[in-house]
C-alpha cells in the first residue's frame, strides 16, 4: 500500500529513515507550520536570511525580473544549473531555517511531496553515471525581490522534478507555475514504500477512467511530455507568456455535458494540485477554478491508459484560467519502469501575473 498525503507528517524523519544525511542533512522533523500566509512566510525568510553569511545572501536574494523568475526547471542540476542557496551547502541551523520557510509557505502535503521526490532523487546518486547531478542535496531556495506586505516579492524551491513558484502580493494570487513528478512512480527506501504524487495518480486515473464512457474526451495523438512545461534548452519558461486553445477543438469534452458523479471528479482533481501549496495562497484560487461560471468553460481530456499505466498516457484539465497535465513516460532506468511529469499553470496568473513582456510591473 502505497501512502498518500495527509495530514500533518513529520517529513524530516522520513529522510533521515533513508540514510542520507547529507542529501538532508538539517531536514528537521518539522511539519508544516503555515498556510502560506505572506507574514508567516516573510517572518521564516527573515530568520533565514539572520543566518546566512553576506555571499550566501547574494546567492539567496535576487531581483524581482523575468530572468530571474522564469529561471527554473525541472532536470537535474546538471543539466541546468540553478539559482539560489544548494540546501545541501547549508549548515545544520540554516537547514532549520529553510525548512521553516518552505513549512510555511507550503501545506503538509506541499511539504511532504518536496521531502519525497528529495528521498527518490538521493537514490538515483547511486546510478548516476552521466553525472547529471541527481541528489538529495541538489535542491535550491531563493527569494526575489523583498519580502514585503504589499509589493510583489517570489520564493523559489527548485530541483530535480520540483519546482515550486510562489507569489506574493502580486496581481493575482500566485503560485504557478508550479512542476512536480517522480522518477521512478514507486520507490523503496530503508523498506519505506514511497509514491510522491500518489494524491494526483489517483485522482487523475480516477477522472479518465469515468471518461473512458465519453468519446469526446478522448484527445489525439500521442503525448510524450507536458505541453507547457519548460525548454529544456537553455532551461527556462522562455515561452512564456504561452498561447492556450481558445476553441473546442482537441481540448476534451465540456465540464458542462458530463454527469454529476464525473463533474465531482473534475474538482477532486483541481483539489489534488491545489494542494500543495499553503491554504491562503490555494483557496481563492480553487474558488475561481471551481466557480459555476469557469467550471462551464471547462474541458477535460485524456488519452493512452487511463489508469496511467503505460507511457503515454495523459490528462488534462483547462479551463478559463486553469491548466494542469500529467504525462507518463518511460524511465531512463528501463522500459519497466515510468516516471510521472505534472505541471500546474494559471493563464492568468503564473508569476503572480507581474511579469509580461519585459519585466516586474511599476520597477
Amino acid at each position: 500500500m502505497k501512502r498518500r498525503c495527509a495530514g500533518m507528517m513529520m517529513v524530516g524523519l522520513l529522510i533521515a529513515a533513508t540514510g542520507a544525511a547529507h542529501a538532508a542533512e538539517a531536514l528537521c522533523p518539522l511539519p508544516s507550520t503555515g498556510d502560506g500566509q505572506t507574514q508567516a512566510v516573510m517572518t521564516a525568510v527573515q530568520a533565514l536570511q539572520k543566518s546566512l553569511t553576506a555571499e550566501q545572501r547574494s546567492s539567496f536574494e535576487r531581483p524581482f525580473v523575468r530572468e530571474s523568475a522564469t529561471g527554473w526547471s525541472n532536470l537535474p542540476v546538471g543539466t541546468v544549473p540553478r539559482a539560489g542557496l544548494r540546501i545541501g551547502d547549508l549548515d545544520a541551523k540554516q537547514n532549520y531555517a529553510a525548512r521553516r520557510v518552505a513549512a510555511a509557505a507550503l501545506s503538509p502535503c506541499g511539504l511532504t511531496m518536496l521531502d519525497e521526490i528529495r528521498i527518490g532523487d538521493h537514490l538515483l546518486k547511486a546510478v548516476d553515471e552521466q553525472k547529471v547531478g541527481w541528489d538529495g542535496a541538489n535542491y535550491f531556495i531563493g527569494i526575489l525581490g523583498t519580502p514585503s506586505k504589499t509589493k510583489p516579492w517570489m520564493l523559489q524551491i527548485s530541483g530535480h522534478n520540483v519546482a515550486y513558484n510562489l507569489t506574493f502580493n502580486g496581481k493575482r494570487e500566485g503560485v504557478t507555475p508550479m512542476f512536480f513528478g517522480s522518477d521512478p512512480i514507486y520507490f523503496t527506501a530503508s523498506d519505506i514504500p514511497y509514491e510522491p504524487l500518489a494524491a494526483q495518480r489517483v485522482a487523475l486515473s480516477n477522472l479518465a477512467q469515468a471518461l473512458v464512457n465519453h468519446s469526446q474526451a478522448k484527445l489525439a495523438g500521442t503525448f510524450t511530455g507536458l505541453l507547457k512545461g519548460v525548454a529544456e534548452t537553455p532551461g527556462t519558461d522562455s515561452g512564456f507568456p504561452h498561447t492556450f486553445p481558445t476553441d473546442n477543438a482537441e481540448r476534451g469534452i465540456p465540464y458542462s455535458a458530463l454527469p454529476p458523479e464525473v463533474q465531482s471528479l473534475v474538482r477532486t482533481a483541481i483539489e489534488s494540485y491545489a494542494s500543495l501549496p499553503g491554504a491562503a495562497l490555494a483557496q481563492p484560487l480553487v474558488a475561481a477554478y471551481e466557480s459555476p461560471a469557469s467550471l462551464a468553460e471547462t474541458y477535460v481530456g485524456y488519452s493512452g491508459q487511463t489508469d496511467l499505466s503505460a507511457a503515454g498516457s495523459y490528462v488534462r484539465i483547462d479551463g478559463p484560467r486553469v491548466w494542469m497535465e500529467l504525462v507518463a513516460q518511460s524511465s531512463p532506468f528501463g522500459r519497466a519502469k515510468l516516471r510521472y511529469h505534472a505541471l500546474w499553470r494559471d493563464k492568468q496568473s503564473d508569476y503572480g501575473g507581474v511579469i509580461g513582456g519585459m519585466a516586474v510591473a511599476g520597477k
